[in-house]
């Protein structure tokens, strides 16, 4: 017998949310939480519009969401 853990609907309220440079040095992107969901998310400055790069599901809870910058 195996598990196999499925969420059906996703979450849609967002628990945290950073801002900062994550796949780029001039990009300004961010990134938000919602419940076991990573979203990498890029304002378009022509249209208004936040665009979805990238979404992650992890298996675990997030609690917290901080931005660093790496030296060098």
């Amino acid at each position: 017998m195996f598990l196999y853990n499925l969420t059906l609907q996703r979450a849609t309220g967002i628990s945290f949310a950073i801002h900062g440079n994550f796949s780029g040095t001039k990009q300004q992107e961010i990134v938000v939480s919602r419940g076991k969901i990573l979203e990498l998310l890029r304002p378009d400055p022509n249209t208004g519009k936040v665009h979805t790069l990238l979404t992650v599901e992890v298996f675990g809870v997030i609690r917290s969401l901080m931005a660093f910058r790496l030296t060098g």
